[in-house]
């Protein structure tokens, strides 16, 4: 006969026994969180070391690259040669290594990726780099520059006082903004910059330069300069640059990744680029091909460098169109007044004389003025001219997909 003193002395030993159960699996539970916790540390630690050892050795490439003594930059092949893509160690204990994973050049740029590593796990993280060192570039001798034995130029007005073509040296307008008379601006006082308002290269020929009413030569002032006009039937300048080389620098803008294309062919005729239009802060370039005719709007101030290759037109709105820096024209491309104002300083290259069309035929309210202010922003920004003594940097970035 079962006493209920035992019967509770059971019931004892079975809730003791599943609060024992659930305490275990309390304690087997924490264990595991703590263990998982400890490996999530532990993976981020790896992975932080190996982002600093990225970092790390992308500054001391960088103090690499950017010294004036460099003289591999533009040649990948010799640049990795120059830098190593071997392993290098953090310390003592080579557990921790960074090596140049990449290393390429583009229009001016350099990309480089260094890979930071925890040798024992396989733990890596890719740091990117994007340096501009700038592209060089031939430097203008004249306001408009035109290559080839077809280059011809007309001027529209009989105007006492229009000007279409001045190679003086002139100033930037005082505001980037500016409408009206506001962007007349007026020339540098040192008259040493001066070019040449017309440079015909290729074509010497008396009737291949017409002013006033866009027939005869009864306005020779409407092209001012250091001296006006210029012409030679040899294929390069005075100054030794050829066409080629203009082509070469072209090429080398358009093929950077932060040049803007503009296709013509995408839309209507009479395309309005002026939203693709950088500012004297932050100028921009632009490529524009198809086939058509392509216009700046009115009240639009831009800057930087405009590449237009193809049968395109270039001709400004109605309203005041202000423009500062380059314009190379190719494969056809031409310049042509319109309506409304239009200022340009800086210099208009033209590198494919047109057989059946006048290159540059300007009338109405427009000024094309030379400017080495216009230029030098230019250069400032990497552009233009000579190399930056030391490569800026564009981009610092982490790169988790390898792949881009």
């Amino acid at each position: 006969m079962n006493h209920p003193h035992d019967r509770q002395r059971g019931t004892v030993l079975v809730v003791s026994l599943i609060i024992l159960a659930m305490a275990t699996l309390i304690g087997v539970a924490g264990m595991n969180g703590s263990f998982i916790q400890e490996r999530v540390a532990g993976n981020q630690k790896q992975t932080t070391e190996a982002f600093m050892a990225a970092e790390t050795g992308m500054s001391e490439v960088l103090g690499m690259l950017r010294d004036a003594s460099f003289a591999h930059w533009g040649d990948s092949e010799e640049s990795v040669k120059a830098i190593g893509d071997h392993d290098r160690f953090l310390g003592n204990g080579q557990v921790v290594a960074w090596r140049l994973a990449d290393l390429s050049y583009q229009g001016g740029i350099a990309r480089v990726r260094i890979q930071g590593e925890i040798i024992a796990t396989g733990t890596q993280r890719i740091v990117e780099v994007e340096l501009d060192r700038g592209l060089g570039g031939p430097t203008p001798e004249s306001a408009y520059t035109c290559y080839g034995a077809d280059c011809t130029t007309r001027t529209g007005s009989n105007s006492g006082s229009a000007i279409y073509y001045d190679g003086r040296d002139w100033k930037v307008p005082v505001e980037d903004a500016c409408t009206g008379n506001d962007c007349k601006s007026e020339k540098v006082d040192d008259r040493s910059g001066d070019k040449a308002g017309i440079y015909l290269i290729g074509n010497n020929a008396s009737d291949a330069i017409g002013t006033g009413n866009q027939a005869g030569n009864n306005r020779p002032d409407q092209i001012q300069g250091d001296p006006p006009l210029r012409q030679t039937d040899a294929s390069v300048s005075t100054g030794g640059v050829s066409a080629n080389d203009w082509n070469q620098y072209a090429d080398a803008l358009v093929s950077r990744s932060d040049t803007q294309p503009i296709d013509v062919n995408a839309d209507s005729t009479n395309k309005d680029i002026s939203q693709y239009l950088g500012s004297r802060s932050a100028p921009t370039v632009s490529h524009v091909t198809g086939t058509g005719s392509i216009r700046l709007s009115g009240n639009t101030h831009g800057a930087g460098i405009l590449i237009v290759s193809g049968d395109i037109e270039i001709f400004p709105a109605n309203g005041t169109m202000t423009f500062e820096g380059l314009i190379i024209l190719r494969d056809g491309a031409r310049l042509s007044s319109g309506s409304g104002t239009a200022n340009v300083f800086g210099s208009i290259i033209s590198l494919t004389g047109n057989e059946d069309a006048v290159d540059a035929d300007l009338g109405g309210n427009f000024s094309l003025k030379y400017s080495s202010q216009a230029l030098e922003n230019l250069r400032d920004h990497g552009l233009w001219g000579s190399p930056l003594s030391a490569p800026r940097v564009v981009t610092w970035k982490e790169v988790v997909n390898t792949d881009t």
